[in-house]
């Protein structure tokens, strides 16, 4: 059964005439009465009453099809109009996943200039680990990310949006001895060696932030095990809570830090030796047929780098 066969079905009703019907569809009379004959087979019912075969008429079978035809027909038609809306005004939902460090720090200010541009389209974001958010682009459950790390996946392409860098913070006053001839202008870089008395204070597996500074510890001949003590928090702000707090120090992106750094809530270094730049991504799905709505999120997310 298909469209056609259901929009002749409704065209003989309505003029009780294959040829009638034949006129107004703009086929012949032979095409109507086949597509006919192939529904009343595929239904293993007759629909019309041919015993006038000037005046046509639907018999029991056929009233009741009737209903069900003339939804099928109304349903596909307003299917259309909604794609059709779709494509032709800003409507519809995108489904947004984020890393803690873009999600909480960085999409919040990108989201609300993007509801001021086009506030017809529905946004939902979830927060989670970069593992997590690619997994989930991949299995077309997001229709766009944001991760502070990039994976070489053929069926992912990332865009550059933003740069970033890991700072490491303490309490306030924590390494005041280890650097007193340090110079104090500037932010001062920390050697590695004077944190190892530290307990360090990790995000979860899986996270881009602890990736990068893992990565960057392998270059040092320095293991996570060389620290006094660890401790795990996958919460960024739990984290500036609890070295603030005094519970340990803590590498965690700059942007998630500068409240605390402002407030001198926390003190904050370079860690000197290590590159611990990067760049934060919005990450999409090559095999995914964007809709208008994500095309629109897709070009303003990536029409500037934030600095």
């Amino acid at each position: 059964m298909d469209f056609q066969q259901l929009t002749v079905f409704l065209s003989v009703a309505a003029h009780k005439s294959f040829s009638r019907a034949a006129e107004s569809l703009y086929i012949s009379q032979p095409a109507v009465s086949v597509r006919i004959k192939g529904l009343e087979e595929e239904l293993g019912v007759i629909l019309f009453d041919r015993s006038r075969p000037r005046e046509l008429s639907l018999n029991e079978a056929g009233r009741k099809f009737l209903d069900y035809a003339q939804k099928l027909v109304n349903l596909k038609e307003e299917a259309q109009r909604q794609l059709a809306l779709e494509e032709s005004a800003a409507v519809g939902l995108v489904r947004l996943g984020a890393s803690s460090v873009p999600g909480i720090y960085l999409l919040p200010f990108r989201l609300a200039e993007f509801k001021k541009r086009q506030l017809g389209i529905a946004l939902s974001l979830s927060i989670m680990d970069s593992s997590q958010v690619l997994a989930k682009l991949i299995n077309y459950d997001l229709d766009l990310g944001f991760v502070g790390s990039l994976v070489q996946d053929e069926r992912l392409q990332y865009y550059p949006i933003a740069d970033d860098e890991l700072v490491l913070i303490a309490p306030p006053g924590h390494f005041n001895a280890a650097l007193a001839d340090a110079q104090a202008e500037g932010e001062v870089a920390v050697p590695l060696e004077i944190c190892l008395s530290s307990n360090l204070i990790l995000r979860e597996s899986g996270s881009a932030t602890r990736d990068l500074f893992e990565k960057a510890l392998s270059h040092t001949g320095i293991i996570l095990r060389d620290f006094a003590a660890l401790t795990f928090i996958d919460n960024p702000e739990a984290i500036k809570q609890s070295v603030r707090g005094g519970l340990g120090i803590s590498l965690v992106s700059r942007r998630t830090a500068e409240d605390y750094l402002q407030m001198k809530l926390v003190d904050g270094y370079r860690l000197a030796g290590l590159d611990l730049t990067r760049k934060i991504y919005l990450v999409r799905h090559t095999g995914r047929v964007l809709s208008r709505a994500v095309k629109l999120a897709l070009d303003l997310f990536t029409a500037e780098r934030s600095a």
